[in-house]
């Protein structure tokens, strides 16, 4: 089994539209809350160390999702997330969201790409190779064959 990050979410009234599910794009936006949360609980490093001070940054290229069944006001849901290929610049991210129950709900992908946010740099806003140490944090992941403890990190703003 490939390694695994859970990212555990309440549905919030602001997530949900008139018919009281989650709107359909607030998805993205979890799937980048459970890679934000994934950097500090399975690779060691906060987000906001690697885009301030780093000034690595890690735009997504690609997404999808693929949608199951609704996930409604008040539902406890589970953003799993797993790394399914690491490039020389990118990174295939899959995520499985789930019930309560455990029932999946929706399926979705990103494809993120490592870039230069340093103005000074002359790769600006370019693609860059991803760091040796990022590189062998994320395949150290990738290869553990335990399962993450659930972060709830809806405990703060």
């Amino acid at each position: 089994m490939s390694g695994l990050h859970v990212h555990l979410v309440e549905v919030r009234f602001g997530d949900c539209d008139p018919a009281g599910i989650i709107y359909f794009p607030r998805f993205f936006a979890l799937f980048h809350d459970a890679m934000e949360t994934w950097f500090p609980a399975r690779l060691g490093l906060r987000y906001a160390e690697l885009v301030v001070d780093r000034k690595l940054g890690f735009p997504a290229v690609h997404t999808e999702a693929d949608f199951k069944a609704p996930c409604a006001l008040g539902d406890a849901i589970a953003v799993e997330l797993r790394v399914a290929r690491l490039g020389r610049s990118t990174i295939d991210l899959r995520y499985v969201v789930r019930g309560a129950a455990g029932e999946p709900r929706v399926r979705g992908a990103t494809t993120c790409v490592v870039m230069d946010l340093d103005p000074a740099s002359p790769g600006y806003r370019r693609a860059l190779a991803i760091p040796d140490d990022l590189r062998q944090r994320i395949e150290r992941f990738m290869a553990a064959d335990d399962e993450a403890v659930p972060e709830d990190s809806q405990d703060s703003p």
